[in-house]
C-alpha cells in the first residue's frame, strides 16, 4: 500500500483486493480468541514469586526460574557475569553432583537449559510430569548453595570464549552488537549479554561469588511451574524445598538513565561478508508502555510476512532490492526498540534500501495505516496469542516474563485487550512521536574482501574492538553505578578481599539425593482414522483442545531428483508454485491468505515434497480452497522465476561463507560422492535452471502416487474425509520416476582443510558411512548417540567440553536416512587447539568402540530415549509429523508404541558391536574449516592433509561447484 513508485491503479487494486478480503475474513475472525491462562500465584515469606499454571492436555511439566538480573546488571569492565552463571549453575551444589542436574533431566526424557539476557537469566526444564519434586529439588539446591570456585570458573570461561568466537566465525556476527554500541551512550544496553573476553579474564572467582550472593536470591526471582501438575501438590513441594531458602538483602539497583536522542545516529562498517545488510532501529519506552501492543502490530504491518509493506517495497516487487527483509519490536525492561533490518541482493546499493525503510516510517507517521492493515495484523496476533497457549513452555514464558518485568503475571491475560483496543489513529500517533528521523540509529555493513581481520585471540579481543569505526560519541566507558557489594569505578582493579559463598543450613531432615520417581511415563500417540481418497493415503487426527488445525500433503519426489548439474530444481519448483495461483498473483495470495492467518508453504528435501498448512477453525475451507489453486493450478509466472533465482542465488552466496555450512556440504559431498546425498545446489546450478525446467519437475514429480495427506487438530473425522476430497478431486495419478542412488565405495582415510583465512575459529566435521533406517542397527545406534552427545555428562561433553574446556559444543551421531547414512561428530574450537579437539573426539569414539559402555550410561540412555518421545509428542501436529514419518520409513502402525522396548532390549555389547561395524578410523573423513596458516601443520601430525579453497574464493565456476558439495547444514 501506499508505495510511491508503484502505478496508482495499482494501488487501487491492491486495496480493493484487501477491502474484499477482510470483509470476507473479518465476520468470521472475530468468533475467535486467545482464552486467558489459567493461574494461581503466591508469595512466599522470603520473596520468592511462585506461578501455578495447570495444563493437562499433556503429561509434561514446564518448570522455569527466572532470575532478575542480566547484562543490564553489570559493571562496564566486567561484562559477561551473568552469561557466565548460566554455565556455572550446571557444575554443581550442596546435594547435586557437578553436571548431574542436565543429567537427571535428561536421563528422564526431559530437556533442561538456560539463556541470558539483558535483564534476565532463565533456567529452564521440561520434562514428564512424574518428576516434578526431582526438578523442584535440583532447582531449589543450587539457589540455595552454589558456590564459586576457580576451577569451575577457568573451565567454563575457557568454554564461553568458544562460545564467542563462534558468533564472530560467523558472516555478521558482531551486527547486533555493533548496533547496540551505537544506539545506546550510556545505558548497559550498550553491551551485549555474551560479554567480553578480557573482561573475564581479569576477573577473579570471588567477584562472581559475590555477584551470586547479591542477585541469586529468592527475592529477586520467579518460580513458574506449568503444565500436568495438582496446584495444591505443586505448593506443598515449592514450601518444602523452596520456602525455607533465606531471603537475600533487597537488590537496589542505580542504572543510569539513557538520554533521549536528539540526533540520528549513522554507522558504516565494512566487513568480510558477501551481501550488504542494513539495520535501522527507534528507541521506545520501558516494557509494559501503553503502546507496546501497538508496536507489536506495526512492526507486523511494516515487515512480518510476504504482504508487508517492507517485503512488498524491498523484495517482492519488478525490481527488488533485497534478499530479505524483517521488523519487530524488542521490549527490554528499561527500553524498547522497533527494529527494521534488510540483507541487500549482491550489487545492490545499502543506501536506497536504507531510504525505503526510512520512507516507509515517515509514511506511517505522516498517512498512518489502513484500518485493513491494522485488522489483518491484529488477526495475525490473534492466532498467535492461540499457538502460544498451545504448550506449558509457551505459557510459563508469557506468566515469569510478565511477573518479573511488570511485577503482575497477569498482564499476559490483558494482550489481547490491549490489541483490540488499537486503531489505525494511535498507530499514526505512536509513529509520529517515537519514530521521527532524529531518534533513528542506522548501522550498514558493507561488503569489502579486504577489511582488516579480527584476530581469533580473546587476549586480543580489546584491540581487535577498538580498531572498528567508533559510532557517533559514544560514552563506552561511562560507569554504572551499583551496590557497594560489587562497586568499584569502571576502571579500578578488583577489590583485594575475598567474598565468602553464604552460609546456608539445610532443614532438620532434608533429602540429602535428589527425589527420583520410579516408573517412565508411556508416551501416548495418537494414530488418527485412515482411509484412501482417490488413492491417497488420507489421516484425520481430531485435537478440539484449540481452534486450530494443521495439514501436510507429502509427495514421495524431492531434491533428490534433481538431474545432475540442476541442482536446487526442486527447492526452486517447490518456492515457484506457490508464487501465484490460479487468478490470483503472488502478491494477492500473500494478501489473502495473511489476512485470514492461514499459512500454506511448499519445501521439497531429500525424497519427499510438502505442502504444508494451518489455520484458525473457521477458515479451514478456504485454507483447502487455496491449497487446491497452488498445487493444482500455478501460475509459473516468468517475473518471479527471474527474482526467486536471483534471491536464492544471494542465498547460496551467504551459505558459501558460513563455515559450519561449508565444511558439512563438503563432508557429506566426500562420503556419498556424485549422488543425490553428496550433491546440492550452487550459484551456478540455480542459475541454470530455466522455466521449462521447473515446469518440467512439476508436471513429472507432482503427483499423488504414493503421497500422504494428514489433516489434524480441531475438525471431525466426517470433515476431514470431506475436505481430502475437495483437495485430491481429479489430481492425475501417475508414478514418478525414482532417483538413483549408486553409491560409491566408502572412502578411505583423509583429512580436508578448508582454506578460510578469516575464520577465527577452526570448524571440524569427521564421519564415515553407515546404516539406513531400514537397518536394526538404528536401535543400537540411536543409544550410542544418546551416550556420546546427550547433555553435558554425555563422553563427549564430559570430556572435551567440561574436562579440556575445548569446545562450547560437541556431538557425535549416527544420522540414518531412508537410503543411507552416516556417523558425524564435530565441534567449533579455539585455532591453537584443532589438532587436541581433533585428537579428543577420537579418543572417545574409539573408547566407546573398544570397550563397553556402563551399566548406568546405559539405563540412563534408554530412560532418555522412552522420555524424549513424551517430549515430542506434547501437540497432535508432533504427533502427525511422527504419523507421516512411520509411513514414509515403512514401519508397522504400532511401531513407535514399541520403541521403548525395542530400546530396551538392547546391551551394552550392542552399542560397542554398532560403533565397531561404522566407526573405522581407516575410513574417517575429517574436514576442518580454519586459516590454513594457523592449523595446517597441526593437522599435518595427524595425516596427510589436502587444502581446497572456500566455494566464495575458487577461481572458476567449476572449481566453486566442486568446493560445495553437500546438503543444507544440518
Amino acid at each position: 500500500l501506499r508505495l510511491r513508485s508503484y502505478p496508482m491503479q495499482l494501488k487501487t487494486a491492491r486495496r480493493l483486493l484487501i477491502s474484499v478480503a477482510m470483509i470476507v475474513s473479518s465476520a468470521s475472525m472475530t468468533l475467535f480468541a486467545a482464552e486467558p491462562i489459567q493461574y494461581s500465584d503466591e508469595t512466599l515469606e522470603n520473596g520468592l514469586r511462585v506461578i501455578y499454571a495447570p495444563l493437562h492436555q499433556a503429561p509434561v511439566v514446564h518448570m522455569r526460574v527466572l532470575y532478575h538480573v542480566g547484562s543490564r546488571d553489570e559493571r562496564p569492565d566486567r561484562q559477561g557475569f551473568a552469561h557466565m552463571f548460566e554455565h556455572m549453575m550446571f557444575r554443581g551444589s550442596a546435594h547435586v553432583k557437578p553436571q548431574e542436574h542436565m543429567k537427571l533431566v535428561g536421563i528422564v526424557g526431559g530437556d533442561s537449559n538456560a539463556f541470558t539476557s539483558f535483564d534476565q537469566t532463565v533456567y529452564v526444564n521440561t520434562f514428564p510430569s512424574a518428576h516434578l519434586e526431582m526438578v523442584m529439588y535440583l532447582e531449589a539446591d543450587r539457589m540455595a548453595s552454589f558456590q564459586v570456585s576457580p576451577e569451575i570458573y577457568q573451565t567454563e570461561r575457557k568454554v564461553v570464549s568458544e562460545e564467542w568466537r563462534m558468533g564472530r566465525n560467523r558472516p555478521y556476527g558482531t551486527m547486533y552488537e555493533d548496533f547496540l554500541a551505537a544506539a545506546f551512550s550510556t545505558h548497559p544496553y550498550r553491551w551485549t549479554p555474551i560479554g567480553k573476553m578480557e573482561h573475564l579474564r581479569a576477573a577473579g572467582a570471588d567477584e562472581l561469588q559475590a555477584f551470586f550472593n547479591r542477585y541469586y536470591v529468592p527475592n529477586n526471582a520467579v518460580l513458574v511451574i506449568a503444565g500436568d501438575i495438582d496446584p495444591a501438590k505443586a505448593q506443598a513441594l515449592v514450601k518444602r524445598y523452596f520456602g525455607w531458602i533465606p531471603r537475600g538483602p533487597d537488590v537496589v539497583r542505580h542504572i543510569p538513565a539513557e538520554p533521549d536522542q536528539t540526533a540520528a545516529r549513522n554507522v558504516t562498517l565494512k566487513q568480510r561478508v558477501p551481501l550488504a545488510r542494513v539495520v535501522v532501529g527507534y528507541k521506545l519506552p520501558k516494557y509494559g508502555w501503553d503502546g507496546q501492543e501497538a508496536m507489536d502490530l506495526l512492526a507486523t504491518i511494516l515487515g512480518q510476512g510476504r504482504s508487508s509493506q517492507l517485503d512488498q517495497r524491498l523484495v517482492n516487487n519488478a525490481q527488488p532490492l533485497c534478499v530479505a527483509v524483517g521488523a519487530g519490536a524488542m521490549q527490554l525492561e528499561d527500553a524498547g526498540m522497533l527494529l527494521l533490518h534488510a540483507t541487500v541482493l549482491r550489487g545492490g546499493d545499502p543506501a536506497k534500501v536504507e531510504a525505503v525503510m526510512r520512507d516507509a516510517i515517515a509514511e506511517v507517521a505522516t498517512n498512518g495505516v489502513t484500518a485493513e492493515e491494522l485488522e489483518k495484523a491484529r488477526t495475525q496476533a490473534r492466532v498467535s496469542l492461540i499457538r502460544e497457549r498451545e504448550t506449558a513452555t509457551n505459557i510459563a514464558q508469557q506468566l515469569g516474563e510478565a511477573a518479573l518485568l511488570t511485577g503482575d503475571p497477569g498482564y499476559a491475560n490483558t494482550v489481547l485487550d490491549r490489541i483490540e483496543a488499537v486503531t489505525p489513529t494511535q498507530l499514526q500517533g505512536l509513529a509520529s512521536r517515537w519514530l521521527q528521523p532524529s531518534r533513528a540509529t542506522t548501522l550498514t555493513i558493507a561488503p569489502d574482501p579486504q577489511a582488516p581481520r579480527e584476530s581469533d585471540d580473546v587476549e586480543s579481543a580489546t584491540t581487535a574492538a577498538a580498531t572498528r569505526p567508533a559510532p557517533a560519541t559514544l560514552a563506552t566507558s561511562a560507569p554504572v553505578a551499583i551496590s557497594a557489594t560489587v562497586a568499584t569505578s569502571a576502571t579500578s582493579a578488583p577489590a583485594a578481599a575475598t567474598t565468602q559463598p553464604r552460609t546456608i543450613r539445610f532443614p532438620q531432615g532434608y533429602p540429602q539425593t535428589p527425589p527420583m520417581a520410579e516408573a517412565p511415563v508411556t508416551p501416548q500417540f495418537q494414530k488418527g482414522i485412515e482411509s484412501l481418497t482417490h488413492g491417497v493415503r488420507t489421516i484425520v487426527m481430531r485435537d478440539n483442545r484449540l481452534p486450530l488445525i494443521s495439514f501436510s500433503l507429502t509427495m514421495r519426489r524431492g531434491s533428490d531428483s534433481d538431474p545432475a548439474g540442476k541442482e536446487g530444481l526442486a527447492d526452486l519448483t517447490a518456492d515457484l508454485v506457490r508464487r501465484g495461483a490460479g487468478a490470483m498473483t503472488y502478491s494477492q495470495l500473500n494478501e489473502d491468505l495473511e489476512s485470514r492467518a492461514i499459512d500454506i508453504e511448499l519445501s521439497a528435501s531429500g525424497d519427499t515434497t510438502r505442502l504444508t498448512g494451518s489455520c484458525p477453525t473457521e477458515q479451514l475451507d478456504t485454507a483447502i480452497e487455496r491449497a487446491r489453486m497452488i498445487l493444482r493450478e500455478p501460475a509459473f509466472p516468468a517475473d518471479e522465476l527471474a527474482r526467486l533465482r536471483e534471491q536464492t542465488i544471494s542465498q547460496l552466496r551467504l551459505a558459501m561463507e558460513d563455515a559450519q555450512t561449508v565444511a558439512e556440504r563438503e563432508l557429506d559431498h566426500r562420503l556419498f560422492g556424485d549422488t543425490p546425498p553428496g550433491r546440492s545446489a550452487t550459484p551456478q546450478s540455480v542459475e541454470s535452471i530455466s522455466m521449462e525446467d521447473v515446469k518440467g519437475f512439476y508436471q513429472t514429480m507432482y503427483r499423488p502416487d504414493e503421497a500422504i495427506l494428514v489433516l489434524a487438530g480441531d475438525l471431525t473425522l466426517e470433515r476431514g474425509q470431506e475436505l481430502a476430497g475437495q483437495l485430491l478431486d481429479g489430481w492425475e495419478n501417475r508414478p514418478a520416476p525414482k532417483p538413483q542412488y549408486e553409491f560409491p565405495a566408502p572412502p578411505s582415510r583423509r583429512i580436508v582443510l578448508i582454506d578460510r583465512p578469516q575464520g577465527k575459529q577452526a570448524t571440524i566435521r569427521m564421519g564415515v558411512r553407515a546404516y539406513s533406517l531400514a537397518s536394526d542397527d538404528k536401535f543400537a545406534g540411536s543409544l550410542a548417540g544418546q551416550i556420546l552427545t546427550a547433555g553435558i555428562d554425555s563422553r563427549l561433553g564430559r570430556y572435551v567440553r567440561a574436562e579440556k574446556g575445548l569446545a562450547y559444543g560437541v556431538h557425535g551421531v549416527f544420522q540414518p536416512n531412508r537410503r543411507t547414512g552416516a556417523f558425524v561428530a564435530g565441534t567449533d574450537t579455539a585455532l591453537g587447539s584443532t589438532e587436541a579437539a581433533v585428537r579428543a573426539i577420537l579418543k572417545v569414539l574409539n573408547d566407546v568402540r573398544d570397550h563397553n559402555v556402563t551399566d548406568t550410561e546405559l539405563t540412563d540412555a534408554k530412560l532418555r530415549v522412552s522420555g524424549s518421545m513424551v517430549m515430542s509428542m506434547q501437540t497432535i501436529a508432533q504427533q502427525a509429523r511422527f504419523r507421516v514419518d512411520g509411513i514414509l520409513n515403512g514401519y508397522p502402525i504400532d511401531y513407535y508404541d514399541r520403541y521403548p522396548q525395542r530400546i530396551t532390549g538392547i546391551t551394552a555389547d550392542d552399542v560397542r558391536e554398532v560403533m565397531r561395524k561404522y566407526f573405522l578410523e581407516s575410513s574417517l573423513t575429517i574436514i576442518v574449516a580454519a586459516p590454513a596458516e594457523a592449523v595446517k601443520d597441526q593437522l599435518s601430525a595427524l595425516g596427510e592433509v589436502e587444502v581446497i579453497p572456500m566455494p566464495s574464493a575458487a577461481k572458476s565456476p567449476a572449481t566453486a561447484a566442486s568446493a560445495w558439495n553437500g546438503r543444507p547444514s544440518r
